[in-house]
């Protein structure tokens, strides 16, 4: 009988919860299916089957922390006697055992399916993959498989809704070459039709995805990730003293510099980049509060906010002052498609020095963030926008971009930060990157 324990996930991961088995006692499975998703305290995680045979028993019910390594399920044949299940009731959510041994064949489920909710979509490797290629939220598509698991022809089925979208040409084009669904695009045509800026806009974030919140009237429990979101936040703003910075940036250089990139690399990609070139001519920006010190970070290492269904979370590039524009965009792509999958591992989301929220896919001119500690400061970029300007005592229309930087006075002065923000302004106006 090999035991199923639940997996350390990085260092820094002590305990975690089920969120979903993806099979049932008494299922045959592979060694490598899909057996269950974890969630820790930021990222839902589908974990794989580590041997192959029956799943004979469930010990681990959903919702319940248990620290990593415990055991959460026996997988073995399906005429084996069980062990003495006595020895694992410890764990909290452990299923009871039943009175004697006897084949799974027999045994009725212990765990009872229960309605997927829009922060616990189950989605299919082979549906992943279609989505992927077909450029569409998987998560929006409604599942037909088992427990409401999204499966490929629930994908397909989804993607042939969305291609109902009104869009123009140019903007279905552009939604191609940038990844963007056009199902989360506000369409600002008439009627409602996306155009090009439109979709320019919903690129400009790594949040583009995100798909709407909804919710029924009442009280909603609070999932793992949520309630380590709201004590985060809180620690912050309450020990943190907050002030903020804004400038105002004027992008045409680089939407020129943008456009004539042999790879297109997103304005998001641009802002990380001006901030790595940034930081490192600031170094006491790119810092950590230690109670007794100030720690300055060797490396920049850079968060930047990815909105899922079931909150916020902040994938880390490391070492961004040694990648160029295009290894930025690639780093951030990859690890945002972990995010929305459930692929990271909290390594991938832990140790920035730095951190950018970007709120201008959705239309945000401006807004101010919550610092994401231990770092010292959080970059608020809002989106691109045609706004008259004095220029030479003329007046002109030029594409602006807000920026705010959120900064804790206990390590930045307000000079400083001036400086820093005056310096991220000049190296996204001339584009030089």
């Amino acid at each position: 009988m090999h035991e199923v324990k639940l997996p350390q996930m990085g260092q820094s991961v002590e305990e975690a919860s089920i969120v979903q088995w993806l099979k049932k006692e008494g299922d045959r499975i592979q060694r490598g299916d899909p057996l269950v998703s974890i969630q820790t305290d930021k990222a839902e995680i589908e974990c794989e089957s580590p041997a192959s045979g029956v799943l004979r028993k469930i010990l681990l019910e959903p919702d319940v922390s248990v620290p990593v390594m415990t055991v959460i399920a026996l997988v073995g044949e399906a005429d084996e006697p069980l062990p003495d299940l006595s020895q694992y009731r410890s764990g909290a959510g452990v299923a009871e055992a039943p009175q004697e041994s006897a084949p799974v064949a027999a045994a009725a489920p212990v765990v009872t399916e229960t309605p997927v909710t829009s922060d616990r979509v189950s989605v299919s490797p082979r549906a992943r993959k279609k989505a992927e290629a077909l450029h569409v939220d998987p998560s929006l598509a409604k599942g037909t498989g088992a427990g409401g698991r999204i499966m490929e022809e629930d994908v397909v089925a989804y993607a042939a809704s969305a291609g109902s979208v009104k869009a123009t040409p140019t903007a279905r084009r552009l939604a191609e070459v940038e990844g963007v669904d056009l199902t989360h695009v506000h369409g600002s045509g008439p009627g409602g039709k996306v155009m090009k800026g439109d979709v320019a806009a919903a690129a400009a974030g790594p949040s583009r995805s995100a798909a709407p919140s909804t919710a029924a009237a009442g009280k909603l429990p609070l999932s793992p990730m949520r309630r380590i979101i709201a004590q985060r936040m809180c620690d912050s703003k309450f020990s943190a003293p907050h002030y903020y910075v804004t400038v105002e940036v004027d992008m045409a250089a680089a939407a020129k510099f943008r456009a004539s990139a042999p790879v297109k690399p997103s304005y998001n990609d641009i802002v990380m980049r001006a901030t790595a070139l940034a930081l490192s001519e600031f170094p006491l920006v790119n810092a950590r509060w230690c109670g007794d010190a100030i720690e300055v970070v060797s490396g920049v290492h850079l968060g930047f906010a990815v909105a899922l269904p079931a909150g916020l979370i902040v994938p880390v590039v490391r070492n961004v002052q040694n990648l160029s524009l295009q290894g930025i965009s690639q780093a951030c792509r990859d690890l945002t498609e972990k995010a929305r999958n459930g692929k990271l591992m909290p390594d991938d989301y832990t140790g920035s020095s730095f951190t950018i929220s970007n709120l201008g896919g959705f239309g945000v001119d401006q807004f101010t963030a919550i610092i994401n500690q231990p770092d010292s400061a959080i970059l608020a970029v809002g989106q691109i926008k045609d706004r008259p300007v004095v220029i030479d005592g003329g007046i002109h229309v030029r594409p602006i971009m807000k920026l705010t930087l959120s900064s804790d006075h206990r390590v930045i002065d307000g000079a400083l930060a001036a400086q820093f923000m005056g310096r991220m302004k000049q190296i996204l106006e001339e584009a030089r990157l």
